[in-house]
């Protein structure tokens, strides 16, 4: 909730209330998404090698401070570098709490299941309140979530155990990709998939909110597009899942349907002056998502072995953030030199170049049907 509560208007104040250019904004959201994975990257170092809370402390401090000084200051060009530095903080406290779920996994295996549909619950109630909140002040919106990120490490400092750096590491497999070549190439395809669905998704999250707001559609309303996105995923997994059975082919047809269902999305909202327009596009950009992003982890999984499984998954985490990078920078870019319509299509396109190579995906594993 915290992060759903800063994410979808960043765009918005850097655009509306700070008087900077898309392009700037996209830069800006660029930088918190390395940042954020160069976060990751510390805290999985510090997780092996220090003390799982203080690691929680860390990430959590440096996104408290950086949102204190929001509040203080929310002013160009320090929010740059405070957003920044949230990323960083985030990136770290993330990492860490992945690490602490890993290891609760050996007595709860549903515990990433649970994690993420908590999340999306979260995601679309807080969104949903973010545009009510930035309607009342920027001040306001920050305040939230620095309440938020504190209530979540008094519920670490209070319920978080602590765990022996030995047995997080039998979690940690050393990376040794197969040098098949099939699996190899099936991994590049999947990986531009990802990136691209990213850089896509992320004119959702960023750019579309300026285009509502010049259609006369308010911030309130353009933020309630993610809590309606967040119940429908919530209502369409349990709906979809007995259609695909669980073998390689199945799960690849989910993934070129998913991928066909975000492009789709972008040419529903083409030329979209009303309000239903953009909600019909966020339903049909959902189903995508419970088809291919929930599917990606699985098919990506059967190119590992128990030897270097985490780090396979790892490589797909590394993709997403690459596109969510590059994304509204990319999008403010075309939007700038030429309109949404072009970039709308452009990804449409784009999307739809990428299913033949989804069906060039073969199975290499002979132990997963």
């Amino acid at each position: 909730m915290g992060i759903g509560l800063i994410m979808p208007i960043t765009t918005l104040f850097i655009h509306e209330r700070l008087k900077q250019s898309l392009i700037v904004a996209g830069y800006v959201l660029m930088a918190f998404s390395i940042a954020m994975v160069v976060g990751n990257i510390i805290g999985g170092f510090l997780l092996d090698r220090w003390k799982v809370k203080q690691t929680h402390y860390l990430g959590g401090a440096l996104v408290c401070i950086s949102l204190v000084m929001i509040i203080i200051w929310p002013l160009w060009s320090l929010y740059a570098f405070l957003v920044t530095l949230y990323g960083l903080g985030l990136g770290i406290l993330n990492s860490a709490v992945n690490g602490y779920i890993a290891y609760l996994q050996k007595e709860d295996t549903n515990i990433f299941t649970n994690a993420y549909w908590l999340a999306n619950i979260g995601m679309g109630i807080s969104t949903f309140i973010s545009g009510t909140l930035y309607t009342i002040g920027i001040r306001e919106v920050f305040l939230s979530s620095l309440i938020l990120f504190s209530v979540t490490l008094v519920i670490i400092a209070l319920n978080f155990n602590s765990v022996e750096h030995s047995e997080l590491k039998k979690e940690n497999k050393p990376f040794n990709l197969s040098e098949n070549t099939v699996s190899i190439r099936s991994l590049v395809i999947i990986c531009l998939v990802i990136i691209f669905i990213w850089i896509g998704y992320e004119q959702w999250n960023s750019n579309i909110s300026v285009l509502m707001l010049s259609k006369n559609i308010s911030v309130q309303k353009y933020s309630f597009l993610f809590t309606i996105s967040t119940f429908e995923i919530v209502i369409f997994q349990p709906l979809l899942r007995p259609v695909f059975k669980s073998n390689f082919e199945n799960e690849r047809l989910r993934v070129v349907v998913g991928v066909f269902m975000f492009a789709l999305s972008y040419l529903i909202i083409l030329d979209a002056t009303t309000y239903w327009r953009f909600i019909l596009g966020i339903t049909v950009l959902s189903i995508g998502d419970v088809l291919a992003l929930t599917t990606i982890p699985a098919l990506i999984n059967r190119y590992a072995n128990d030897n270097n499984r985490a780090s396979i998954q790892s490589i797909s985490s590394t993709a997403g953030s690459v596109g969510r990078a590059i994304g509204p920078l990319a999008g403010g870019y075309m939007i700038s030199q030429t309109n949404y319509n072009f970039t709308f299509i452009v990804i449409f396109v784009g999307h739809v170049m990428l299913l033949p190579l989804l069906l060039l995906l073969k199975n290499t594993s002979k132990h997963i049907s």
